[in-house]
């Protein structure tokens, strides 16, 4: 998918999407899957807000069942056995461990009466999945495997511990990636680094937006029928764009990378905060989080050091061994999140909401309001249904819970892979084959052509498993912009920490010659890179 924003202008759409984040790329997909005209705009890069900086797990709702909240949990088991059918190349199994504690409501017995009620719910979860990806039941551990699997747990009153599981996404950037591509084959024109200005106005109704293209300075129209607003931590400002209300309140929410070795185990426990964290295995480190802020934030620029401070301080709180200081953090996730207020204090909004601005004069427009990666596709179903409504369409079918997304499909793409490289007489090293087969899947054979075909074989660094071919190819198909672009989203290059001087160098100077860098742009491009890292 080659950047062609000039390709959006001169058409009038049914349906204009505004925000390129996990919901409003699933609902650009699901709109032009049912047979909408549809354009979506993004300000910044697809998926570079908490799209790709969550904790990177899809979760089942076992939470919800503390609340008795059993329909809330069926959904997210849903969603959850939904992503493994459409992703299955790009999750995993993980085993989450909790500590079970006498005289409390985590004692082992009403733990396994909960378990019990969950597995219930939850049993058809493997249905239609395929084998490698099954999830076992939930189950109790002893307290001497509990401590062996989670050092340095809480030992007053500890009678064991409580083990289930959800998938973990592999690479998250990747995921969102091959839903852009998903939605460009139903038929619908995206574009990154598009802001939206300003309402369109046909007396009572919006009719689509002006925009600006943050690349060229251009403006123009964009005519749409119906416009949804899908900005995730933008959503209060975009929506005050367009004179419309009911913005919710937003928190900061936070994980840090903290470069600890981790076990192939994920961990829970209740920080100084009284907040539930998870410590998962990520890159062979640990990721903690999520922390978040208590009252209600406007900026969502990165933290400052006090609530850095504050999200170690409470992860050293609930996971003693790990001791970590801001030395130890290699990447700091972060991004604001929807919110309501309870008795003066911002909670996490539970569940996602669609609300229509017609009763404000503002006819055509619809703003999504998510607040879970695993349950984005299924509210952007229902944020179109009611688009479809509004404009007298049928709903159609919706697709998207069922068809494979591009490229993520479990196939034999070593063996392809292995008959491109005969063909045109090349060869990889097996960390290089390791890279291709779990970043492209089935794309993998056509990346290696054309970075043979470009003489761009060889790794950006030695040691990188990446090639530079791999840059090349993100600016002429993968719509990447800026050196953030390929090293954070496009490519797994900077994801774990820092991607190094020389692979950095190297990925901008390819970069550079491709689009026609001045030796200003090329060093700003790498000092924004640099600034990502603490």
């Amino acid at each position: 998918m080659p950047r062609n924003a000039a390709d959006l202008a001169g058409t009038r759409y049914d349906l204009l999407v505004v925000g390129g984040g996990i919901h409003g790329l699933f609902a650009a997909y699901d709109a032009a899957s049912r047979g909408l005209s549809v354009a979506l705009v993004e300000r910044a890069d697809f998926g570079g807000g908490l799209s790709a900086q969550h904790q990177r797990t899809l979760h089942g709702g076992l939470r919800a069942m503390e609340s008795a909240s059993a329909g809330k949990a069926r959904g997210q088991i849903r969603e959850r056995r939904t992503w493994a059918v459409i992703a299955p190349h790009l999750i995993r199994p993980l085993p989450f461990l909790i500590g079970t504690y006498r005289f409390t409501k985590r004692s082992r017995w009403l733990v396994k009466a909960g378990f019990k009620a969950y597995d219930f719910i939850g049993r058809h979860r493997n249905h239609d999945v395929s084998p490698e990806l099954h999830l076992p039941r939930a189950k109790l551990e002893s307290a001497a495997a509990t401590r062996r699997l989670f050092p340095g747990i809480a030992e007053k009153g500890l009678s064991g511990g409580a083990v289930w599981y959800d998938y973990q996404i592999k690479h998250p950037d990747r995921l969102n990636w091959t839903v852009v591509l998903a939605a460009v084959e139903a038929g619908a024109k995206l574009a990154n680094y598009i802001e939206a200005t300003g309402p369109l106005r046909d007396g009572q109704r919006i009719a689509g937006a002006r925009v600006r293209d943050l690349v060229t300075g251009r403006e123009h129209d964009l005519q749409a029928s119906a416009t949804l607003l899908a900005c995730g931590g933008g959503l209060p400002a975009t929506m005050a764009k367009f004179g419309v209300t009911g913005a919710p309140p937003m928190v900061r929410a936070m994980n840090l990378l903290v470069n600890r070795p981790a076990r192939d185990i994920a961990t829970a426990a209740r920080g100084s905060s009284g907040r539930m964290l998870t410590m998962v295995p990520w890159q062979g480190l640990v990721l903690v989080g999520t922390f978040q802020s208590s009252e209600a934030v406007t900026d969502g620029s990165a933290p400052a050091l006090e609530t850095i401070d504050a999200c170690l301080a409470d992860a050293n709180a609930a996971f003693p061994k790990l001791n970590a200081t801001r030395a130890d953090i290699r990447l700091v996730h972060c991004g604001l999140t929807p919110a309501v207020i309870r008795n003066g204090k911002a909670e996490l909004m539970p569940e996602p909401q669609v609300i229509s601005h017609a009763r404000e004069g503002a006819e055509g427009v619809h703003s999504l309001v998510g607040v879970k990666f695993t349950t984005a596709r299924r509210a952007a179903e229902h944020a179109v249904d009611v688009v479809c409504k509004e404009l007298g369409r049928s709903r159609g079918r919706c697709v998207t819970a069922r068809k494979t997304l591009p490229h993520a499909g479990i196939a034999d793409f070593e063996g392809r892979l292995v008959e491109t490289l005969r063909e045109v007489a090349a060869e990889l090293d097996r960390d290089v084959m390791d890279h291709f087969g779990a970043w492209y899947g089935t794309e993998a054979s056509t990346v290696i052509q054309f970075a043979r075909t470009a003489g761009l074989t060889d790794r950006l660094a030695p040691g990188c498993p990446i090639l530079a071919g791999e840059v090349a190819y993100a600016v002429e198909f993968g719509a990447a912009v800026h050196l953030s672009d390929v090293v954070l989203r496009r490519l797994p290059l900077g994801n774990a920490g820092h991607p190094g001087k020389e692979a950095l160098t190297r990925a901008a100077d390819i970069m550079g010659d491709r689009m026609n860098w001045s030796p200003e742009r090329h060093a700003e491009e790498i000092a924004a890179v640099e600034r990502i890292y603490p």
